[in-house]
C-alpha cells in the first residue's frame, strides 16, 4: 500500500505545482512574493515528510525538497502587481 501512496504523491505534487505556475503565468491568480515563498517552504516540508515516511525511496523526498527550493527561490524574484503599480505611479508622478 505504501507504494501506491508514494505514486499518488509523486504524481499529485508536481501536478499541483504546475497548475499553480500555469495560473500565475495566465494571470488567474496574483500571489505575493511571500505567498510563493511560503508555498516553497510547504513543499520542502512535504519532501521531508516523504523522505521520513518512505525510507526505501530517499530520492523522491529529495526531489520534492528541490521543487520546493526552486519555488521559494523563484518567489524571491517575483514582484507582485501592487508593487509594480506603485512603481509605475511613482514614475508617472516624477514626470
Amino acid at each position: 500500500m505504501g507504494s501506491f501512496a508514494l505514486i499518488c504523491l509523486i504524481v499529485l505534487t508536481p501536478l499541483v505545482v504546475a497548475i499553480f505556475y500555469g495560473c500565475v503565468l495566465l494571470d488567474f491568480i496574483n500571489p505575493s512574493a511571500l505567498q510563493v515563498q511560503l508555498l516553497g517552504v510547504i513543499i520542502i516540508l512535504f519532501g521531508i515528510i516523504v523522505l521520513l515516511a518512505f525510507k526505501d525511496s530517499p530520492g523522491f523526498g529529495f526531489t520534492f525538497g528541490l521543487i520546493g527550493l526552486i519555488t521559494g527561490i523563484l518567489g524571491s524574484f517575483r514582484e507582485s502587481q501592487v508593487a509594480k503599480q506603485e512603481k509605475d505611479d511613482l514614475t508617472n508622478e516624477e514626470q
